[in-house]
Formats: structure tokens, C-alpha cells, sequence
């Protein structure tokens, strides 16, 4: 009886990048040099995690393209939608030419009346795709916890520090 040893995996070449934005570690030399050791050490240490962390890669560019080609009519999609027509079926021949005879005519035959409803609790599908993005974003933090260090969590834009190099 032999034991069948899991799949080695090994980085691909785009990984440490996906990471680094994934993880939101700077461009710095140190930062970079940490990546690619804690990267090595779990390729040493646990090469099953190495597995983990690409199928948690692979869903976040999944997320991001979904992310990617959302509109905004996507994002304030409304639950319900009804529209209201000419009521009484066939418009009579012949319609009024002149703005007069517009008058004259029965206008509520030319109304048209379209009713959207949103509902304010539903999350839009940019939150829902956000949230799943962080959980994958949060597992990735968990096989490398030494980078924790490294990561910038919600930077300002305004502010920055001196790197010295």
C-alpha cells in the first residue's frame, strides 16, 4: 500500500505580483525581498499552501474582472420595473399633426408612465463582489502572516512616508 503524496505546486511567474497588489505591499526593495522569502518558506514548509494561496489568486483576477465590467446600470439595477402604455389598445387613425389638435385630442391615449422600485437594503453586486474579494484577500494574510507587516491597509492618498533606499 502506498501513500499518494499531495500535488506539488509550485510559484508561476505572475504570482509574487499578484500578491504584492493583492496584499497591498509597497514597492520597496525590503518589501519585495520579504514576499519572495515568505514565499519560499512556505513553498519549503508547506508546499500545499502554495496550492491554497493560487486558488485564492485565481478567484481574486476572477473578481476583479467580474469587478471590471460592471456598469452603472449594473450597480443601481432596480428589483422591480413596470411600465404603462396606451390604454385601451389601438390608437385611433388619424394622430393630431399640429400642437392644437394635440390639445383637443385625448391625451391620456399618448401618455406612457414607466415605474422603477429599488430596494435600499439589497447590497449592491460591487459590495457583494468587495466583501468575497476581502475573505480571499483575508486567507491569503493567513498563509503568509509575516507580511502582515509589509501591507498598507487604507493608505491616504495625501500622505506617504520617506523611503529611504
Amino acid at each position: 500500500m502506498t501513500l499518494s503524496s499531495p500535488p506539488a505546486c509550485s510559484w508561476r511567474p505572475g504570482d509574487s505580483e499578484a500578491l504584492r497588489i493583492a496584499l497591498s505591499i509597497p514597492v520597496t526593495s525590503a518589501a519585495l525581498a520579504a514576499l519572495n522569502r515568505e514565499m519560499s518558506q512556505l513553498q519549503t514548509h508547506y508546499p500545499t499552501g502554495v496550492c491554497t494561496a493560487q486558488r485564492h489568486l485565481d478567484a481574486l483576477a476572477e473578481l476583479d474582472q467580474q469587478l471590471a465590467v460592471l456598469t452603472p446600470a449594473d450597480l443601481n439595477a432596480p428589483v422591480r420595473r413596470s411600465r404603462k402604455g396606451v390604454a385601451g389598445g389601438v390608437v385611433p387613425n388619424p394622430l393630431p399633426l399640429s400642437k392644437l389638435a394635440v390639445v383637443e385630442y385625448a391625451t391620456e391615449l399618448l401618455l406612457e408612465e414607466t415605474e422603477s422600485q429599488w430596494d435600499p437594503n439589497a447590497p449592491s453586486p460591487a459590495v457583494v463582489l468587495g466583501k468575497q474579494r476581502s475573505q480571499h484577500i483575508g486567507q491569503l494574510a493567513l498563509l503568509l502572516p509575516r507580511l502582515q507587516n509589509w501591507r498598507q491597509c487604507n493608505p491616504d492618498p495625501f500622505r506617504g512616508s520617506l523611503v529611504r533606499g
